[in-house]
């Protein structure tokens, strides 16, 4: 199937306008401001009113999108700043415009204005750390909603041997990285370890330096709540501490102990319990790889989708993932857990980490 896509008319902001009850004079602009694998962040200017538009690439579960933005209220209750999901008249997240006007399926959201944080700012770890233990404090659970597979299913040998005959006959950029990684994907996959059904919490899973901003007011905001879903509390520990924690192959032991002390302050219950803790890392890496490259594979999709597919695909396999750094990572967890030094205090042995 063709990609649907939103067209930035006056005729298209309009029609948004009166389905999310957006209200007043509502000529005005849409203006792209960023965009990833799974959608498109619009500003969406009106006179003196700013939203966010979320375009949406692949559709959408509304049970989930119910879910999600369940516990983005019940995080902001518990104080962590967030953008704010907005309902269409008709009481729904979603708004699929007609397809005169593209078809997309869209999202708005109250707009923040402010800029992305860096990891080594002074506080934020400290933040992160604190914001994440809240998350899993509350214990939002759904007990019969399965976890996504893109978590701990990984492509089998055979599935890379096939992607990888169909990109070298379609001559796709990335079909030589393919081949010179295939023995490390598959070695990676065979790390790659199911998920508890009977530990899973509900949590934030895409907490990543891009998706923190810091707000005029100087506050720091969570955004991009879409990926929220099931996991294993030290899986998504474990998903946070990688990217926040170190920088180029460098783990910095400073960060993990005031991330893990604001951690176990706030509430924070997951513990660390070896390379296993990493497997929801390895396996969207895995999965991010195979998707993108089977994208750019079907000429059904517009040219710039496809393109855009060959990049990330030929990114992700030439900065593959690495188990030694999540070695790396452990040990500084584990020195916390023995040491229990950290800036702020002490966490205690035996505590959460």
């Amino acid at each position: 199937m063709a990609q649907r896509r939103l067209e930035p008319t006056q005729a298209a902001i309009r029609y948004m306008c009166e389905r999310f009850a957006l209200g007043g004079h509502c000529d005005g602009r849409l203006t792209p401001i960023a965009r990833g694998a799974m959608g498109r962040i619009w500003r969406l200017s009106l006179s003196g009113r700013d939203y966010a538009v979320k375009e949406l690439f692949w559709g959408f579960d509304e049970a989930a999108v119910v879910r999600e933005a369940a516990l983005r209220d019940a995080a902001a209750d518990a104080g962590v700043a967030s953008p704010a999901n907005l309902r269409t008249v008709g009481g729904r997240y979603v708004c699929t415009l007609p397809t005169d006007l593209g078809g997309a399926d869209v999202r708005v959201f109250t707009w923040v204005e402010g800029r992305q944080v860096e990891a080594g700012e002074p506080g934020v770890i400290r933040w992160v750390g604190h914001t994440l233990g809240v998350l899993h404090g509350l214990r939002y659970s759904y007990p019969h909603v399965p976890s996504d597979p893109w978590y701990d299913r990984v492509p089998t040998p055979e599935q890379w041997d096939d992607l990888l005959t169909r990109g070298r006959v379609d001559r796709r950029p990335w079909a030589s990285l393919l081949e010179q990684r295939l023995p490390l994907l598959n070695t990676l996959c065979a790390q790659v370890k199911p998920l508890d059904p009977a530990a899973l919490i509900y949590s934030h899973l895409d907490f990543q330096p891009q998706n923190v901003f810091v707000d005029r007011a100087g506050r720091h905001v969570l955004l991009d709540w879409e990926d929220a879903g099931p996991s294993m509390p030290d899986r998504v520990l474990a998903g946070v501490l990688t990217p926040w924690c170190t920088e180029d192959g460098v783990v910095y032991a400073d960060r993990v102990r005031e991330f893990l002390h604001a951690y176990r302050l706030a509430g924070g219950t997951g513990r660390m319990t070896g390379m296993e803790s990493f497997s929801a890392n390895l396996a969207g890496y895995l999965n991010y790889v195979s998707a993108q490259a089977s994208f750019s594979l079907d000429h059904t999709q517009a040219a710039d989708m496809r393109e855009y597919a060959d990049h990330e695909a030929s990114g992700a396999l030439a900065n593959p993932s690495t188990t030694e750094l999540f070695g790396e990572i452990l040990r500084a967890v584990e020195g916390v857990r023995r040491h229990g030094t950290c800036e702020s205090g002490r966490v205690d042995r035996g505590d959460s980490v």
